[in-house]
């Protein structure tokens, strides 16, 4: 009889260690996925930040000479990466939706960089988009004080 108990104990043994193997890997990709899906969901807030502060940036041009105004119509080509940008968000969103639950957790970990990546240089964009709108209202300002 204690034979039997100790073959089934060793064929039994190895049960838990493939559910908690298997257990982890699930984590892992809900981990991964949810973290997708967080950098998407921070991709398009910073996304609509930059078209707000793309909109700022007219109102503080048409104030001043043409002659100034040329830099800082060449920020405004932004727009179409923006659009872009939001595009390809979209894209991201319709796979996650289409293939994200059967996603291997590498094509999540590629998903997730690519969305870090583009946040990245959409970060740069902002801060340009920072300096010239102090640029803008530096020389605005000086240009009001000058006709004063």
């Amino acid at each position: 009889m204690l034979d039997y108990l100790l073959i089934a104990a060793l064929l039994l043994a190895p049960i838990p260690i493939f559910v908690w193997i298997r257990e982890r890997r699930l984590g892992a990709r809900t981990r991964e996925l949810r973290s997708v899906l967080d950098h998407a969901d921070a991709l398009e807030h910073e996304l609509q930040e930059c078209r707000a502060r793309l909109r700022e940036i007219p109102p503080l041009v048409s104030r001043l000479p043409p002659a100034i105004s040329l830099s800082a119509h060449a920020t405004l080509t932004a727009e179409p990466e923006v659009q872009a940008a939001l595009h390809d968000l979209l894209q991201h969103r319709l796979w996650l939706k289409q293939f994200g639950a059967d996603a291997s957790l590498a094509e999540l970990k590629a998903a997730s960089a690519a969305l870090v990546h583009s946040r990245e240089k959409l970060a740069l964009q902002l801060d340009r988009l920072d300096e010239v709108r102090k640029e803008l209202a530096s020389a605005g300002g000086d240009m009001e004080k000058t006709h004063s």
